[in-house]
């Protein structure tokens, strides 16, 4: 009996850590090795306009490598418009209306979330007059652990102020395949309850045993 629930936790325990490993694979690795691929296409913004705002976006990208938190306000002055700034970040309560809220986003990242990076150069970039939209995709290998490394994707609206692009919109999202999850909580909870079942058979066998040991003998 004992040997089969080890089994039975081997088994499961694999199956729960494959799916794990479906959750945190990269979906679009492959990009990364071939520089004249795009992954959401090229978009249809003019060469012009591409050249001004893949500037901003490299700029960008600089900040995040760098992490340097004493320039955090330069970051923004030169990147954020100040009007209508909407920041997503990749939790549910991460959301910034505020410019000074986004300042505490990039703060906190730079200072504790980990390195990042994103294709920018083959970033999706579409325009339309004075807005432009771009989306890409990176990865952030955090400083809690240099194994912990999960695809991230980013969109953002930007708009032109003074002959300078700033984003407006932005949304971080982690880039994960979730769907695994699915079979992931319904195998926890059947190990739940074969744990609660089998920790139930042995206290009733405790019990069972403390009260014949109290039973007076014949």
């Amino acid at each position: 009996m004992n040997i089969a629930k080890q089994v039975f936790k081997i088994i499961l325990i694999s199956i729960l850590l494959l799916l794990v490993l479906v959750i945190l694979r990269h979906p679009h690795k492959a990009y990364y090795q071939a520089s004249d691929e795009y992954v959401y296409g090229y978009g249809n913004a003019s060469r012009e306009v591409r050249s001004e705002v893949l500037e901003q976006l490299n700029k960008f990208q600089i900040g995040y490598s760098q992490r340097d938190t004493d320039q955090v306000e330069t970051f923004l002055e030169e990147l954020f418009s100040k009007e209508n700034v909407l920041v997503l970040g990749t939790m549910p309560d991460e959301i910034y209306t505020e410019y000074d809220g986004v300042e505490d986003l990039i703060y906190s990242d730079w200072n504790a979330w980990g390195d990042v990076t994103f294709l920018m150069d083959t970033a999706h970039i579409s325009s339309s007059g004075n807005v432009a939209w771009i989306s890409t995709i990176g990865f952030v290998e955090f400083d809690l652990s240099r194994f912990l490394v999960l695809p991230l994707r980013l969109t953002a609206v930007m708009v032109e102020q003074d002959l300078t692009w700033k984003f407006q919109y932005m949304q971080f999202q982690f880039d994960l395949t979730l769907f695994p999850l699915f079979f992931v909580i319904p195998l926890l909870l059947i190990w739940l309850l074969v744990t609660l079942i089998s920790l139930s058979v042995m206290i009733g066998k405790r019990i069972h045993l403390n009260v014949q040991k109290r039973k007076p003998q014949p």
